[in-house]
């Protein structure tokens, strides 16, 4: 019998296939690092890279899905605005979306946007004639607003009266902050006037005024507590505190700057709108108008010059067309208006001298480069450190004691050292001899590993170095993992290193749970009542959910967002501690270096003595309940979206009950809507699903399916 070979393929197939394959594996990793990167500066109000970083990321997305040529999940970060709302508040759909804005970096930028916006009303240069130019130009105008750097936020009035208010979230359902944003002096109450709509959603932007933040990082300080990075991240932490009454003690502000429902009969261009919110009693920002794109740039030098002089920060400027119908005409893409842009400003750069050049050493070992500097002030905030990123960047910079530098700090990321001033000639005589690279740990004397590829060097030592035990406690206390309220890094660090005979020295996470913080009774700062609360912080502590643990025993690679795609995949701590790596890569963010790292974490032994020690102290996440997905349950794989009022369930429950069926509930209806619910008074939504020819089943026909399956 003989056996026919098989024609080999071709060679440009298998590189078209190799390709394709690298370019979907790019693309993957691109969405799960702005995933993270949007939960992080949405939800945890703790960003680690700047803005034009994230742009930077967001675009090359963009760029590599039209390469690809596919469908792009409604998912992807290029789809979605913000992040998905945590669960500590209530969720809040907004009526109509509450979109982002988009970036210009470059002047480059800010033209095309004018370009394309002319063409798009009809102000292009082909379009315009010689006897109408000077009418259009004047029918077309920017507004100009400062761009201030805050928390957007969503307020619904009904029949004059404050209801809900609610945090941007995914841009069509965000968190209900209502008891908080009450407290601030800048949002009324009930709005003024006699031609209040009957509906009306006011967005603007709630903000921490440069002598707020101060004040508060000064009681931060005496309290011996964490100080903020900046007003933008005190202000987002201070709006979605769980109780009010701290909220009120952080004196926010707002100003209003725009409207979602209700705005059809409020003014036919953004400046009269404006006007109209300030009558109503709100705080708006000045504004200004412009009809030339060269108008714009010079405007912007000279707000790069007054932003100083501001009693609050501001990071760019904001672009619009004034007059409402353009707008409508011209729309919005997934994320954004298309016609309204924020030119940033570049990061602040001051000059300082450099002191020291000192070794760091991260909770994953990674040893960093950092300069100790002439404490400087840079984008509000005093700065004496400023880190050097890796050995690489050190020695291409060739930065040295002595020196003159160049330093910034763009939004929360740490500062950063950029160059060195002037030429090296000018620093001859002056300047320390250069850095030499550490063969050993700095702290804990350690062998130094640098793994094939990386540019890191790490500290092989574990958590027998002290360095690395502070910084994985200060993450498992922190507010994205357990939440440990008061236990903040001065704490953690007075207690690593105490003396190995003292009753309060931390070795691991476990002996959080098992020190008897009564100890702490006479030091200077430890009065009863903040003893006491510490107590309850570490108990409450024990009732955080399966994801956020995950999250907080600080295993590589493994970040929020994963965290939670794990814990919902597995359900619970013991079936992902069992879980091989093959199992794990079926989670859809996890690729082979985080099942790797996950696996490899859960088989050393000092971490399964440290989970052990942690079971025994009370610590340990409930399991998940298995998400239903049933193949013949009607609402299985459907994407739903629920309208009006529900009189037996609430939303909420609706939602939760929506899910565990494996139904999709949405925001919004579009083509790719399956069903929707509706209430009573439904309006738009179910006008549309009419229009698109979706099917709509009433709130009996739901709590029927839902009784089916979950009983």
């Amino acid at each position: 019998m003989s056996l026919e070979r098989k024609n080999p393929e071709p060679k440009s197939q298998r590189q078209n296939k190799l390709a394709e394959q690298q370019l979907r594996h790019e693309i993957q990793q691109l969405r799960n690092e702005l995933t993270e990167h949007n939960y992080r500066y949405y939800i945890l109000d703790a960003p680690i890279i700047t803005d034009s970083s994230y742009d930077q990321y967001l675009r090359k997305l963009e760029q590599l899905e039209i390469e690809l040529g596919e469908e792009i999940p409604s998912d992807s970060p290029t789809q979605i605005v913000g992040a998905p709302v945590s669960h500590v508040f209530e969720s809040r759909e907004h009526l109509l979306p509450l979109l982002s804005l988009a970036n210009a970096f470059e002047e480059e930028e800010v033209h095309d946007f004018n370009r394309r916006l002319r063409e798009a009303v009809g102000q292009g240069a082909a379009s315009r004639n010689v006897t109408n130019q000077s009418n259009h130009q004047k029918e077309f105008q920017y507004i100009v607003e400062p761009k201030i750097d805050g928390l957007a936020v969503n307020l619904r009035y009904e029949k004059g009266s404050l209801s809900i208010a609610a945090t941007r979230g995914d841009g069509r359902v965000g968190e209900d902050v209502t008891d908080n944003v009450r407290t601030i002096a800048d949002i009324p109450w009930r709005l003024e006037g006699d031609d209040v709509p009957e509906l009306l959603e006011v967005r603007g932007e709630v903000y921490m005024s440069k002598a707020s933040f101060e004040a508060l990082n000064r009681t931060q300080e005496q309290e011996g507590e964490k100080l903020f990075a900046n007003p933008r991240n005190a202000a987002a932490g201070s709006l979605r505190q769980l109780d009010a009454k701290v909220t009120a003690k952080r004196r926010l502000s707002f100003f209003a700057y725009g409207v979602g429902a209700g705005a059809d009969s409020l003014a036919d261009s953004q400046s009269l709108l404006m006007q109209r919110l300030e009558a109503f009693g709100f705080a708006v920002q000045s504004f200004e108008l412009f009809s030339e794109v060269n108008a714009l740039l010079e405007n912007y030098q000279t707000w790069q010059q007054r932003r100083q002089k501001l009693s609050y920060e501001i990071d760019g400027l904001v672009y619009k067309l004034n007059s409402i119908d353009q707008q409508q005409q011209v729309g919005e893409v997934a994320r954004s208006p298309r016609w309204a842009i924020a030119h940033k400003f570049p990061a602040e750069e001051v000059m300082t001298t450099v002191e020291k050049i000192v070794w760091q050493v991260g909770r994953t070992g990674v040893i960093t480069p950092v300069a100790e500097m002439k404490p400087v002030k840079v984008a509000g905030v005093m700065v004496s450190r400023a880190t050097l990123h890796n050995v690489q960047e050190l020695q291409r910079k060739d930065v040295r004691a002595g020196d003159q530098v160049i330093v910034r700090r763009a939004g929360d990321v740490i500062p950063e050292v950029v160059r060195v001033a002037g030429s090296g000639t000018g620093q001859v005589g002056r300047r320390g001899k250069a850095v030499d690279i550490p063969a050993s740990c700095p702290v804990c004397g350690s062998h130094i590993e640098q793994s094939e590829g990386e540019v890191a060097i790490r500290c092989s030592g574990g958590l027998s170095c002290s360095a690395q035990l502070k910084e994985r406690l200060k993450h498992f206390v922190s507010r994205g993992a357990m939440d440990i309220e008061g236990m903040g890094d001065k704490l953690i660090e007075m207690l690593v290193d105490e003396p190995a005979d003292s009753l309060l020295q931390l070795k691991t996470v476990a002996d959080i749970y098992a020190i008897d913080f009564d100890h702490l009774t006479g030091r200077e700062g430890f009065k009863e009542k903040k003893i006491e609360n510490l107590k309850r912080a570490v108990e409450k502590s024990k009732g955080q959910p399966l994801s956020k643990f995950l999250f907080a025993l600080g295993i590589r690679h493994v970040g929020a967002v994963t965290a939670i795609s794990i814990s919902e995949a597995f359900c619970s701590l013991e079936s992902i501690m069992d879980a091989d790596v093959e199992a794990l890569q079926s989670v859809d963010d996890v690729g082979p270096e985080v099942a790797t790292s996950v696996r490899s974490f859960f088989e050393e032994t000092h971490n399964l003595e440290v989970l052990s020690s942690l079971k025994g102290s009370g610590l340990w996440p409930d399991a998940l309940e298995k998400k239903q997905s049933l193949s013949d349950h009607p609402l299985a794989g459907k994407t739903v979206v629920l309208t009006g009022s529900l009189e037996q369930i609430s939303r909420s429950d609706a939602q939760t009950a929506l899910r565990k069926v494996g139904a999709k509930p949405t925001g919004s209806v579009s083509k790719k809507t399956d069903m929707v619910i509706a209430g009573a008074n439904a309006g738009s939504k179910l006008k549309k699903a009419q229009e698109l020819g979706i099917p709509v089943v009433d709130e009996p026909q739901l709590l029927e399916w839902l009784a089916r399956t979950l009983g």
